[in-house]
């Protein structure tokens, strides 16, 4: 029938590591949970409900136009960033060095997943996925101070982190994120036929 609702493919993991922006860099800070509201992470550098543009909205407004905030939160995946690592030939990558959110371990191909898919955490938080966090230079600037043996460590950390460097999104229902926590992601694509 053309009128049914599919199921949605539903994957299940679990948040383990919480982190805030506090300063002007790209590195974030341990914390046990995260309140959200629908500007963000409450405290969190990135919060807002607009921010400025950047070089990759600049074929479509000067650098520093007032846009939408689509990059309320940043989550990785713990096997992607254990796939970093290994592509890197480090030890441990910290992903506060990367200036994430939101750790999540247990779900496949995390930074494949598409635009829209829906974050539902156990706690009733919901978060919306916008797109893959494409790596660029900072993080790697930072994975270089703490790893100073890592030739070219800018570099290095875009080629490694390509189709892994996790996703950015933004908050469609408020509340509160701790460890341990469990997430369902839900695809949009897959709701509606």
């Amino acid at each position: 029938m053309d009128d049914e609702v599919a199921m949605p493919r539903r994957l299940t993991g679990t948040v383990t590591g919480c982190w805030i922006v506090e300063g002007e860099g790209v590195e974030s800070t341990h914390r046990e949970m995260l309140t959200l509201n629908l500007k963000g992470i409450v405290c969190d550098r990135h919060s807002g409900f607009t921010r400025y543009s950047g070089a990759r909205e600049a074929p479509f407004y000067p650098i520093g136009t007032q846009i939408r905030n689509d990059r309320q939160v940043s989550l990785v995946s713990a096997e992607e960033m254990a796939e970093i690592q290994a592509a890197l030939g480090v030890g441990e990558i910290l992903p506060g060095w990367l200036g994430a959110n939101i750790l999540i371990a247990g779900i496949p191909g995390f930074t494949a997943l598409p635009a829209t898919a829906r974050l539902q955490f156990s706690r009733g938080t919901v978060l919306v996925v916008h797109h893959e966090n494409y790596p660029c230079g900072a993080p790697g600037r930072v994975i270089g101070e703490q790893r100073p043996f890592l030739i070219d460590p800018r570099s290095s950390f875009k080629r490694a982190a390509a189709g892994r460097r996790g996703l950015v999104g933004w908050v469609e229902r408020a509340g509160q994120i701790w460890l341990g926590d469990t997430v369902e992601v839900y695809e949009l694509d897959e709701i509606i036929k």
